[in-house]
Parts: C-alpha cells; sequence; structure tokens
C-alpha cells in the first residue's frame, strides 16, 4: 500500500509559493517606484549643454532667452554688409559669413540661389568695391523678431544705386563660439 502524502508536505509547499509570489510581487512594486522617480528626475532637471570642440567638451554658456534690440540691429547691421557690400578679394569671406548667420535650410537654399546668378562673374567683372548704404534698420521685437532693412547698393561707376529693401525673421539661439550673437536668420525675403 502506498503512503499517503501528510497534510505538512502539501499544504508547506503551498506557504512557500505564496510567500515567493508576495516577495516577488513587493520586488516589482519597488524596482517600478524607482524606475518611476529615475523617470522623475531625469525629465524634471535642467539639461546641460556641451559643445564638443577638437575632442574636447567644454560646457555652453547658459541659454539667454533675452536680446535686446540693439543687439538685433546691429547683428542685421552685420548681415547686411556681409551679404551686399564686397569686391573680388573679399567676396568668398563676406557670403560664407553672411551666410554663417542663416539657419541650415536658409543657408542652402540662398548659397545655391547665388552660385546658380550672375552675381559670381558680376563681382569678377567690377573693379573696385561694391557698397551697401543702410538708410534703416526697423526691429520687431516677438518670438521671432522681425527685421525690415532698408538700404542703397552702390556699384562703382554707375550714378544710381540700386534700393534693396528686405525682411528677416531672426530667432534666438544659445550664444557658442560660433555664434557670439545668439541669433539666427530663419527666414529672408527681399521686397
Amino acid at each position: 500500500m502506498a503512503e499517503r502524502t501528510k497534510y505538512y508536505e502539501i499544504y508547506g509547499e503551498l506557504v512557500k509559493n505564496k510567500i515567493y509570489l508576495q516577495r516577488l510581487v513587493i520586488g516589482l512594486i519597488a524596482l517600478n517606484l524607482v524606475l518611476v522617480a529615475l523617470c522623475y528626475i531625469g525629465f524634471t532637471r535642467p539639461g546641460q549643454t556641451f559643445v564638443i570642440k577638437d575632442g574636447y567638451a567644454y560646457a555652453a554658456r547658459a541659454y539667454e532667452y533675452e536680446r535686446s534690440v540693439h543687439e538685433v540691429r546691429k547683428f542685421c547691421y552685420e548681415f547686411a554688409k556681409n551679404l551686399l557690400e564686397f569686391n573680388r578679394d573679399n567676396f568668398n569671406a563676406n557670403i560664407k559669413t553672411a551666410l554663417q548667420m542663416c539657419s541650415e535650410e536658409l543657408e542652402y537654399g540662398m548659397y545655391e540661389t547665388i552660385k546658380n546668378s550672375d552675381i559670381p562673374r558680376l563681382v569678377q567683372n567690377t573693379l573696385g568695391t561694391i557698397q551697401f548704404q543702410i538708410r534703416e534698420i526697423l526691429v520687431k521685437e516677438g518670438d521671432p523678431f522681425r527685421v525690415r532693412v532698408n538700404g542703397q547698393q552702390i556699384f562703382p561707376g554707375q550714378p544710381a544705386p540700386i534700393n534693396i529693401t528686405f525682411d528677416l525673421e531672426i530667432i534666438v539661439v544659445a550664444r557658442t563660439e560660433n555664434n557670439p550673437w545668439g541669433l539666427r536668420i530663419v527666414n529672408f525675403k527681399q521686397i
């Protein structure tokens, strides 16, 4: 006759399983609470930005949202002078400087427009410096800044200057070594 299993052998196994499952559930709840706390800390603490240069990391300056109208006006003055005032010797450097003040999409579009136009040939055939005299720079504060630049481009040997007016939309970005202004042109429209 086979031996009957004792009561504690069956019940004892159930007790062990119950204790194991309780500890497993408590452990998983604790793990979820830790993960929720880490996510909360990760998403709420301030981000740090690093600029990588020559294989080294440098902490970037704190992002400053405020830019004065004077800074925007000076930025537009530099942009207009670099884009529209040049001669044979400094044409490439000035255009490169002006295009670096624009967003990547705008920079590419303006570069293609200049490259496919008669401007490079005109610059090579013109003796002297093509000048741009700015009459006014009107800045409308907001996000983005809206700016209207009005001036005259004067070609050497031509009596009548060419009136040029264009509108810019400028956003505030972080100041970096390559962009000390902390401004970027996102839209350029010649009127």
